[in-house]
């Protein structure tokens, strides 16, 4: 309530000597407002004040039993006890940070490593909220091994920023705890990190980041940097925009009389993540830097009993994606001014002594204001545009203007785009021409080196034909080679083009001719990505527009970690009837825990029904959990869900984790020279005592990988020693893209469903022939496959009777598809192989002396063509087994059964 009080008059001392008498609006009343409510909330979320919170970003993830935290600027989530999230098992994670009226949190998962490993982090047993003193805080705490954990999420009142507060003591006897961390995930660069030291400034590397080998100290050495801001910078593919500062303040051993005394920290960037890092005790010889006598001390520290480690760190957010939306709030020094003509333009900044200092995007108007640090004298700073041109300038700031000048870029071409047909048009420079680069983000980043690129970038243009399609696009003057494609089962046409300066071009494109088609046979691609998975930044709206520009028609939609209905979309975009987006998620082992001491690896589970009022959508657990028990939950909560094992196998032996057989949650991998109940292998078959469900009871397993297609060969044996040994799992192939670089739906599974009718599809009625084996992969070739005889005509996954027949195989393929070879496979061995090319109908005699089964391969080497269009893969198709019944009992028994 406002309070009124009587202003008494003022007068000066001459203004009374000079019989000054006071007015009479001098005696009005003055009104005291009372302040504002309070802005601050730190309370959980409860079904009653759900719609209160305003959750929302492309990786918004809390729900229903998470922790809420707003001052009104900011709104925060940490998630509950039992919601896992990031790589350790369990809650207490900061997993949501956005500007409340901005829907713009692109924050991922940010991880307390007590113990600098997965394995030795400290699971959250509780978590608490209080506003006092003028703070929203949420705390939470957890103990194990002899340790103590607390965190503390704090926000004050009107702050840009979060304060977090890590408190880790010593209780009892435990293992050593040498050195603590902040692990922050950002996979494919989902952010991007620029990395920046305010106490030792040449260890400032912005977004040129050397390569850490994990395995080698040195090379650790020389990437645990004195360094305390790591800036992620989100992406500007979406409306709104973010970036985020996390600067370790300090880091301090409090001993048992309370003493306090600074500890050696450091920050160390790698691809998909980041680690904030501090050592337990001080150093016997101090340096900012870390020396190899540093890792030796390190080797015997510890926290003692009575003890604290206290970290403090600060999280910023910026409202735009480049780094000045953070070192705006930062740097205390002057402004860099100027004017570019094309607002499409990047502006990056180094100082006098060529270290990074900022960089920031042009506003609409072609303008930007870039604060600069005090120290800064001198700067050079380069503009970059998105066809590849950049111009640089060096500028001494001699006056309070530091007025860059207008920076003046050559003029473009336009190339107006086909309307109403669904297609993707990909550009090659011709002599001098570069090749375009669509989606390039302009950051710069790189690693020893060498440019990184971001997963958007690329040559290619998607149309889906509707009217939310791009009409024109920006093209530098040159001459380009234009291949107009749709998918594999279309031709690919061939054109020239001349761009001119401030001219508008346009090509008499033709739609691809559709070369294969089959209405029995219906396309899908059970593992896409978009922007909803925390290692992707696509838009859904352009993953659908990728997706249908491919020809391909059934999107199983497996983010990580999450369920994401995003199927209103699909009639939003005008597509009804040429797409059907399917619900699932890919259930992502990331922690290390004792039911699963190597993660679960990678499985997708669908159809899903989302609960956006859940944590994650409703995602069934994953973590500390074995196999078997994921799959049980998932069959707990959607029976007819179909559960599928993602790339069994990693080319690259760092993501062992993500593969599931390079590990079997054991530490061993599958062997599949060795029987299944073997010691190497037996844990596949261990029933849980619960449910009964075994780690082997996946219903099928993702033999092609787009991302993994380098060890497709590997997996194809470990399907067949499944296969041979009675495990009937049915074989799939998929993109798994997550952006636009990769190629959606390529790999993809052609699914045999005659008289099914137009999309969208009966769900189950697709599951059921997927887990069925009625259906072959793809990378372009087709297949038509049937084993015959006087009595029957048998298809894929069905079962022949007798042990003899003729094995039909027509083969078909668009003219920019090499095929060379046919492989016929019988119980896991090459029986035939023939040369084969397009159009070719093979009828091979096949006799066994038993049980059997029968799968057939098609490839081809990649031409110039083929190559272009699907960069990263060769021309595959794999069939499904056709099972044989040798003996004619009418059962099916595996060809080669358990020892």
């Amino acid at each position: 309530m406002a309070t009124i009080v009587m202003a008494a008059p003022k007068s000066t001392k001459a203004e009374a000597d000079e019989g000054f008498t006071p007015q009479l609006e001098e005696f009005l009343p003055v009104v005291e407002v009372a302040p504002p409510p309070s802005l601050l909330r730190a309370e959980q979320i409860k079904r009653e004040t759900l719609d209160s919170f305003p959750r929302g970003g492309p990786d918004s993830i809390a729900g229903l039993g998470d922790w809420w935290l707003s001052n009104g600027k900011l709104c925060v989530a940490v998630s509950d006890v039992g919601h896992d999230a990031g790589i350790v098992a369990g809650g207490g994670t900061l997993i949501d940070v956005a500007h409340c009226d901005a829907a713009n949190d692109q924050w991922t998962y940010a991880n307390i490593l007590t113990g600098l490993a997965k394995e030795t982090a400290i699971p959250v047993a509780k978590v608490s909220a209080a506003v006092r003193d003028g703070n929203g805080e949420i705390t939470t705490v957890g103990e194990a091994d002899g340790i103590r954990q607390t965190v503390i999420y704090r926000l004050p009142e009107g702050a840009d920023s979060l304060d977090i507060e890590v408190v880790i003591e010593r209780l009892g006897k435990g293992k050593a705890v040498r050195m603590s961390g902040l692990f922050t995930l950002y996979s494919q660069r989902s952010l991007t990190p620029f990395s920046l030291s305010s106490y030792v400034p040449d260890a400032t590397l912005g977004f040129a980041h050397p390569i850490i080998d994990r395995n080698k100290v040195s090379s650790l050495l020389a990437g645990m940097l004195p360094s305390d801001w790591n800036i992620l910078v989100g992406a500007n593919s979406y409306d709104s925009e973010v970036s985020y500062g996390v600067q370790l303040q300090s880091a301090e051993l409090i001993t048992k009389n309370g003493s306090r005394q600074p500890l050696p920290r450091f920050l160390a960037v790698f691809p998909n993540y980041s680690l904030h890092g501090w050592m337990s005790r001080p150093l016997w010889i101090q340096g900012e830097r870390l020396s190899w006598l540093s890792m030796l001390q390190n080797q015997f520290m510890d926290i003692e009993p009575g003890e604290k480690l206290l970290s403090k760190f600060r999280l910023m957010v910026g409202a735009r994606s480049d780094v000045a939306a953070i070192t705006d709030q930062i740097y205390q020094g002057p402004l860099l001014r100027g004017y570019v003509n094309d607002n499409a333009v990047s502006v990056a900044i180094w100082d006098q002594d060529d270290r990074p200092v900022s960089q920031g995007r042009v506003a609409a108007d072609g303008s930007f204001n870039i604060r600069l640090p005090k120290h800064a004298q001198w700067v050079k700073v380069q503009a970059s545009s998105p066809w590849g041109q950049k111009i640089t300038r060096e500028l001494s700031l001699i006056d309070a203007k530091n007025d860059s000048g207008r920076w003046v870029f050559r003029k473009k071409g336009l190339l107006k785009l086909p309307s109403g047909s669904a297609l993707s048009l990909h550009f090659f420079g011709i002599g001098d021409t570069a090749n375009p680069e669509f989606g390039n983000d302009l950051l710069g980043f790189t690693q020893a080196g060498v440019s990184q690129p971001g997963s958007l970038r690329r040559n290619r243009i998607d149309l889906a034909g509707v009217a939310s399609d791009p009409s024109q696009i920006d093209l530098p003057p040159g001459q380009y080679r234009v291949l107009a494609s749709r998918g594999l089962e279309y031709d690919v046409k061939e054109y020239l083009l001349t761009i001119v300066a401030g001219k508008t071009s346009q090509l008499p494109i033709i739609p691809p001719r559709r070369i294969w088609r089959s209405d029995d046979w219906r396309s899908a691609d059970l593992h896409v990505h978009s922007g909803a998975s925390f290692d992707a930044i696509l838009p859904f709206d352009e993953r659908l527009r990728s997706f249908v520009a491919q020809g391909a028609e059934i999107l199983v939609a497996s983010e990580h970690n999450r369920v994401v209905d995003h199927r209103d979309r699909v009639g939003a975009l005008g597509l009804t009837g040429q797409v059907q987006v399917i619900v699932g998620a890919e259930l992502t082992g990331m922690a290390r825990t004792a039911k699963a001491p190597f993660t679960v690896g990678h499985s997708n589970a669908f159809p899903l029904d989302a609960r956006p009022e859940a944590f994650a959508g409703g995602i069934p657990g994953i973590e500390n959990r074995s196999l078997r028990e994921v799959i049980a939950g998932v069959k707990q909560m959607a029976p007819k869900a179909l559960f599928q094992l993602n790339h069994p196998r990693a080319a690259d032996p760092l993501d062992a984790d993500l593969a599931f057989f390079d590990h079997l949650s054991v530490g061993r991998s599958y062997d599949p020279t060795q029987a299944l109940d073997s010691t190497n292998n037996e844990s596949l078959l261990g029933p849980d005592p619960v449910t009964g469900f075994r780690d082997i009871d996946f219903d099928v397993v993702e033999v092609v990988n787009g991302a993994e297609f380098a060890v497709y060969k590997q997996i194809r044996d470990d399907w067949f020693s499944l296969l041979s040994q009675g495990a009937r799992r049915a074989a799939t192939g998929n993109s798994d893209s997550h952006g636009l670089r990769s190629v959606v739906a390529s790999p993809r599974n052609y699914v045999y469903l005659p008289g099914a009718g137009p999309l969208p599809l009966d769900e189950h009625l697709l599951t059921e022939a997927i887990r069925g084996g009625r259906s072959f992969i793809s990378t372009g070739p087709f297949l038509a496959v049937t084993l015959r005889s006087d009595s029957e005509d048998i298809g894929l996954g069905g079962l022949f009777r007798g042990g003899r027949g003729e094995l039909h195989v027509q083969i078909d393929a668009a003219p920019w598809v090499p095929i060379e070879k046919l492989t016929v496979w019988v119980n896991g061995k090459v029986y035939r192989q023939l040369k084969a090319s397009a159009g070719d109908h093979k009828v091979i005699d096949l006799i066994t002396d038993g049980d059997a089964y029968v799968v057939v391969e098609v490839e081809g080497a990649p031409g110039a063509v083929y190559r272009a269009l699907m960069p990263g893969l060769a021309p595959l198709a794999l069939s499904n087994p056709i099972y044989i019944d040798g003996d004619g009992d009418g059962q099916w028994r595996a060809p080669l059964p358990m020892n």
